[in-house]
């Protein structure tokens, strides 16, 4: 790890995230640290950004997943 970097308080280091989507965990890649597992050192409050953009592309992921699986069922 580079001096001016930190492990990613996302992924936690490891580059991806687990989710819950109707009781199935899928896995999906850091979008914080791009799968890479460290971020720039960055402020407290530049973090807490981060994780407010976190959470809107993780809900713009679950409705696109929703609507994916609506249509799916729909052929049904």
């Amino acid at each position: 790890m580079e001096l001016n970097k930190v492990i990613c308080p996302s992924c936690k280091g490891n580059g991806f995230t687990r989710s819950s989507w109707e009781g199935d965990e899928i896995i999906l890649q850091c979008v914080e640290c791009h799968s890479q597992g460290e971020i720039p050192r960055w402020s407290e409050g530049n973090l807490k950004a981060l994780k407010g953009q976190k959470e809107e592309r993780e809900w713009a992921l679950a409705t696109a997943m929703a609507k994916d699986h609506e249509e799916m069922h729909e052929e049904d």
